[in-house]
């Protein structure tokens, strides 16, 4: 169910108007809206088309008329007269709001702002040159005749159609969470007097592309299939919040035209939440600002040696032990914060909720469980994973000894598959990530059961090992139905199967061409450019890692994935910021080093190479929503 509340303000009666659009697919029968406000009904209520429940303090409860049906997509009206007061500001209407259906389940309803007396009419266009629209991602063309001389505070949505209405409520509500001490863009409900907004669908466009057209001040959205409505409508909520952010600037088209599509296909923000462990909440508002960058992959980096992060029912010890450290723990504490440790991991039902809330934005959620290397918390907790007769032999580049696991133990396999397969049931998206990066050389090379493996197979050598182990996921994945992702070392030792994989190059910038000449399907996420732990400068005190350089924001914005090369051509599947986690160990760290960096990546993703501008860009980003 999915319920948008719109309030509005009639001066002239001292009166409030609350509307309840049922936006979800199920009819409601004798609903009741509960909402708080500051702006109370005193009693005796004097109201129209409900009746007062009760009231405490700001606490308000009405009812709909006895047999009341509210049918998805229809408004449930209704206007209260006697009141404590005039109300003199938007956020005078409803904090929150609810619906109470007749079982006693109440249900949120998204409450936007109070809609004012009237409109400020807007007869006369601007002939301001320097303003803009305040978009980025860069669309791909803007053409602008002329501007509204008072940019609008909201759109009214004029459209019968339940999934339009729905994402234009959502795209509200994603705005405010964003943006709180911003209008919200879009009302369902309005005065005559409020610009309109319509929605079409056009098969001509591509499937997440779309068209805005402006004409005397009216609004039309052309769409494509796939994405293109949401595509569109944060285009317009960005025009409006930024228009209102920055009014010498910014600006809102009177009559003009954009028409836009993404450049890429894959338009990835990474986050490792294992060096440093991210509530949920906070996933969640970094889904959210991918979704405002037009950004359509969420990489959740959820396992590696400092932590697993992810319930896995099979095995218990993972979030038992291996999601924490401590000094009496097999991991000590590792990067946080302080020296006590830390902890922490998402349930299953926190994953789908992860999800979900994702796939309200077209963001798909690919899962990293990285393997077989970076497995010293799994290790620890699984210590039947171990070749007890293999010394301490071999470290990996971050100082873990013995931290992959054995491709000479069937318990390897077993475990792997059993976690993915958990993984699968939680996460719909076709990729599953599984690492492969940065085994150390020499694993395994002493290990007395990996050597009669070797004896017996012809294998030689740690890549082929780390091959013959990845083979096998890849085979259990395309059993699943999924192809399997991998940091760029999953070519080494004789590869993968090219058609089953995505494979994402990091180490260097030439990396992406090469792993496209051996026939794979690439994602460009080069650490000289968007590795997002990597140092602003080299100032002393400038935070963040240096081992790919440092990395300011020109040389980021600047960077272009596609360098010519013909290998490129239909195998560079798009971009990825990758936020690595070691040196983020505050707030203010996490904000400093991913923005607005990531906001260079998106723009990078979505926009042509020939459209990007510097100095439009740099004057835009400042505005973009942070963690």
């Amino acid at each position: 169910m999915h319920f948008h509340l719109d309030s509005l303000w009639h001066a002239e009666e001292g009166a409030m108007e609350f509307a309840l659009t049922n936006c979800g697919d199920t009819p409601v029968a004798n609903p009741r809206l509960v909402y708080a406000t500051l702006t109370r009904c005193l009693r005796p209520s004097r109201c129209t088309g409900a009746r007062l429940i009760r009231r405490q303090a700001n606490f308000h409860e009405y009812a709909s008329d006895e047999g009341f049906v509210l049918q998805p997509g229809e408004t449930w009206r209704f206007t209260e007269f006697n009141l404590t007061r005039p109300a003199l500001h938007s956020n005078e209407g409803p904090k929150s709001g609810g619906v109470l259906l007749e079982d006693g389940t109440l249900v949120p309803a998204f409450a936007g702002d109070l809609q004012a007396s009237a409109a400020v009419a807007d007869t006369n266009a601007s002939q301001n040159a320097a303003l803009t629209c305040g978009i980025l991602p860069e669309p791909q063309q803007v053409s602008i005749a002329e501007w509204c001389a008072t940019a609008p505070v909201h759109l009214v949505l004029q459209s019968d159609d339940i999934a339009v209405m729905q994402s234009v409520s959502q795209v509200a509500e994603l705005t405010r969470r964003l943006h709180p001490l911003a209008p919200v863009p879009f009302v369902l409900i309005a005065k005559d007097d409020v610009p309109k907004l319509s929605v079409e669908a056009d098969q001509t466009l591509g499937e997440d592309a779309y068209r805005i057209a402006w004409q005397d001040g009216k609004t039309t959205l052309h769409h494509g299939a796939g994405q293109g409505l949401f595509y569109g409508l944060i285009t317009l909520a960005q025009v409006l919040t930024n228009a209102h952010a920055e009014p010498a600037r910014y600006g809102v088209p009177r009559s003009g035209k954009i028409e836009d599509a993404p450049r890429h296909g894959w338009r990835g923000a990474h986050l490792d939440v294992s060096r440093q462990f991210y509530p949920l909440d906070q996933v969640l508002r970094y889904v959210d600002i991918l979704a405002w960058h037009k950004m359509n992959r969420f990489h959740w980096h959820l396992t590696d040696d400092e932590g697993w992060r992810l319930e896995i029912k099979a095995y218990p010890q993972l979030t038992e032990t291996a999601a924490h450290t401590g000094m009496d723990l097999p991991v000590l504490p590792q990067l946080g914060p302080d020296m006590t440790g830390q902890g922490g991991y998402y349930t299953q039902d926190e994953a789908r909720q992860v999800v979900k809330h994702a796939a309200r934005f077209g963001v798909e959620v690919m899962p990293e469980i990285d393997v077989p290397g970076h497995c010293a918390s799994v290790l620890g907790a699984l210590p039947d994973l171990v070749d007890q007769e293999e010394p301490e032999s071999y470290w990996s580049v971050q100082g873990f000894g013995n931290n992959a696991l054995n491709p000479a133990i069937e318990g390897s396999y077993v475990f792997a598959e059993t976690v993915l397969a958990e993984v699968c049931e939680i996460f719909p998206f076709e990729v599953v990530h599984v690492g492969g990066d940065e085994v150390a050389e020499g694993a395994w090379m002493q290990s007395p059961k990996a050597q009669a493996m070797m004896r017996e197979t012809g294998l030689k050598d740690t890549p082929e090992l780390q091959a013959y182990f990845l083979r096998h996921i890849q085979n259990f994945l395309i059993g699943l139905g999924r192809k399997l992702g991998g940091w760029e070392e999953v070519a080494h030792g004789g590869g993968l199967d090219p058609e089953h994989s995505l494979l994402f190059a990091w180490t260097t910038i030439e990396k992406t061409a090469e792993l496209a000449k051996d026939g794979y399907d690439v994602v460009s996420t080069p650490g000289q450019a968007y590795y997002l732990d990597m140092a602003l400068s080299d100032a002393w005190y400038a935070p963040g890692a240096s081992w790919a350089g440092f990395t300011p924001l020109d040389k980021t914005y600047s960077f272009e994935a596609d360098n010519g090369d013909a290998a490129l051509n239909g195998r560079l599947k798009g971009v990825q910021a990758c936020v690595w986690s070691e040196h983020l160990t505050t707030m203010a760290r996490r904000n400093h080093m991913i923005f607005p960096r990531l906001s260079a990546i998106a723009e990078a993703g979505w926009s042509a190479a020939e459209n990007k501008d510097y100095d439009r860009f740099t004057a835009l980003a400042g505005l973009m929503p942070r963690l």
